[in-house]
């Protein structure tokens, strides 16, 4: 029997497991191996962990493992031994590029330390970066992040050899040097086209009448290109004009694209400046554009002559005051500034005027229908301010009418203003009386007669322009109308405002004929069968004349007056100071008045003056002289 002493041993992860797998289940719960002939096995036991437990944790960084062995031979001896077992992984190369070249193209002059490009590889591990070939200075790498770049400004003129560079970068990892990668990285500098065109003018500005016509050449630009070796050139409008395409290039000249109109409000905003911009492109690379400002300033001519308005016919009424509103001539003017016109006024100065800024047409002297209808003027309008030469100026005359409309502002005539006449009250009804003769200088003013007074009872009537009367009544118990009439009769022109009226006197007399029919009062009673009773009753009432009624008026104005004055004369009281004079009583012819002499001193020295007053008859009545 063989014993084994306890050493260490190092196994692959491999050969446990082979060893593992030549061993039974049930064997290994009791910790014995399968025997043969002569040939000892050997079986492992783990003590009081599970053996694939513990190999399941070989993968971890745990590598050092301790296992109880022990041997059984076929006579029951066995002995145990310790065996320690390291466990140590097996390396494989991660470290690779996903590409093998890489190609790059960069222009020259862009300054030192600008990214070229980068590499990058894949690892396990940390992976660091290196440049393997060739030993150069101008370029760099970082070991970390793999960028390349320069370390130096490139520029070709000075280095040419660094056009085409070809560079093997090396990627490894950090704790196994000997696990890397290579790739070959292709550098080209390309020649780079710093400097735009060169054109003379570099700025254009020129002055230029709004009546250039389309086409019309302004410049010619003379540009050259010191890095492209005068190459072809292009040349563009900027699309930025103001306003748009007003100009236009043909190969180097600039020329006029579209109509150059001043007589606009945007234009005048722009202060009739068109701005652009020519840009000039060479063939180098990258590509270099030089932009070259074009100021175009247009200057205003005066194009057109005023015109007259539309309308040409105008009114006006007859009444009209001085300075009343005719009409606007609003003549117009297409040229900017717009309808800025001088008017003035040819024929009729004296009867109207003209706003010479306004066009504004008055009145200034009176008009009468009836003796002029119409009006014709010539207006002349002269453009203002249109054109850079202050000279330049254009006329049109304009004719117009002015028609007078006539107005009703007289009133009618009548011939006789007064009319007398004499008439029997048995006169027919239908008869005229007469005619009155008026008329009215208005042409188509129709008359009107109206009875405004005098007509007592409604005794006559107008029928036009002739009197005729109703029926009169004469009768002493009833109704007796005047026999004199004072009518008054308004004729009016119009039945419109403004209308005018006179008053035509007509005085008539009536001389009562036997056979007048007298007014009486009837009561008329109609019965109508099996219908209401309409009862019809005439009363009589009593209309004074208008003389009456005067009369009576002023004499209850007397009566009044009279009772006043007797009331003052009562109020009044006696003097204290004064003696009471006697009376004196004539009795003279059956008849007694009583009197009160008075006594006055007289003016004339020596001579003294009695005064005798009159009292009423009545002896009761007590006078007496006193202060009221």
């Amino acid at each position: 029997m063989y014993c084994c002493r306890p050493q260490p041993y190092a196994w692959r992860k491999s050969s446990v497991l082979q060893a593992l797998r030549n061993c039974s289940n049930s064997h290994r719960a009791l910790g014995m191996c399968p025997t043969s002939s002569r040939v000892l096995s050997t079986c492992i036991r783990l003590g009081l962990n599970p053996f694939y437990w513990q190999i399941h944790h070989m993968l971890f960084p745990l590598q050092l493992f301790q296992v109880n062995i022990m041997v059984n031979d076929s006579d029951g001896r066995s002995c145990r031994s310790l065996l320690m077992v390291r466990v140590q992984p097996v390396y494989h190369n991660t470290v690779n590029f996903t590409e093998s070249s890489k190609a790059v193209s960069v222009f020259e002059n862009t300054g030192p330390l600008q990214t070229i490009t980068r590499v990058h590889a894949h690892g396990e591990g940390h992976v660091l970066y290196e440049i393997i070939y060739p030993s150069t200075v101008y370029f760099t790498i970082d070991s970390e992040t793999g960028e390349i770049k320069n370390t130096y400004n490139v520029d070709l003129v000075r280095n040419p050899e660094l056009a085409q560079t070809l560079l093997v970068v090396r990627a490894y990892d950090m704790h196994h040097p000997t696990d890397s990668a290579t790739i070959t990285v292709n550098i080209t500098i390309q020649h780079q086209n710093l400097q735009g065109p060169m054109c003379n003018p570099a700025i254009y500005v020129t002055e230029i009448p709004e009546t250039s016509p389309i086409g019309m050449s302004l410049t010619i630009l003379s540009c050259v290109d010191k890095d492209s070796n005068n190459r072809t050139l292009q040349y563009q409008m900027e699309n930025s004009q103001i306003p748009p395409y007003s100009f236009r290039m043909e190969h180097n000249v600039l020329q006029v694209n579209t109509t150059l109109d001043c007589d606009s409000v945007a234009m005048a905003n722009l202060r009739f400046q068109y701005q652009a911009a020519i840009l000039v492109t060479d063939s180098g690379s990258p590509q270099q554009t030089t932009r070259i400002p074009v100021l175009v300033t247009v200057s205003r001519v005066n194009e057109y002559n005023p015109e007259c308005p539309r309308r040409f016919s105008f009114s006006i009424p007859e009444n009209a005051a001085f300075g009343d509103f005719v009409a606007n001539i609003n003549g117009t003017d297409r040229d900017y500034p717009f309808n800025k016109i001088e008017y003035s006024i040819l024929g009729a100065q004296d009867i109207f005027y003209i706003g010479r800024h306004s066009g504004n047409l008055y009145v200034l002297g009176p008009l009468d229908y009836e003796e002029r209808k119409s009006y014709s003027l010539t207006i002349t309008l002269k453009d203002l301010d249109n054109d850079v030469n202050s000279g330049q100026q254009r006329v049109t005359q304009c004719n117009i009418t002015i028609n007078v409309q006539n107005v009703n502002d007289e009133a009618p005539v009548c011939t006789p203003p007064i009319w007398t006449l004499t008439i029997y009250s048995t006169l027919s009804s239908t008869t005229d009386i007469t005619t009155l003769q008026c008329h009215d200088d208005e042409e188509g003013s129709q008359l009107m007669y109206t009875i405004v007074g005098g007509n007592t009872n409604g005794r006559f009537r107008m029928d036009g322009s002739k009197l005729r009367h109703n029926k009169f009544s004469y009768n002493r118990d009833g109704i007796f109308d005047p026999l004199n009439y004072e009518l008054l009769v308004e004729v009016t022109d119009s039945r419109s405002t403004p209308r005018f009226s006179t008053t035509a006197t007509i005085i008539v007399h009536v001389i009562p004929w036997t056979t007048t029919v007298p007014t009486t009062t009837t009561v008329t009673t109609t019965t109508i069968s099996k219908k209401p009773i309409i009862l019809h009753r005439t009363e009589e009432y009593w209309a004074p004349d208008p003389w009456f009624v005067v009369v009576l008026t002023l004499t209850g104005i007397l009566l009044f007056s009279a009772l006043g004055l007797l009331f003052w004369r009562f109020c009044c009281r006696k003097a204290p100071t004064e003696t009471p004079q006697p009376l004196l009583q004539n009795r003279g012819k059956g008849t007694e008045r009583n009197y009160i002499v008075t006594e006055e001193p007289s003016k004339d020295k020596g001579k003294d003056s009695a005064e005798v007053v009159n009292l009423p008859q009545n002896p009761a009545v007590e006078v007496a002289w006193g202060t009221c």
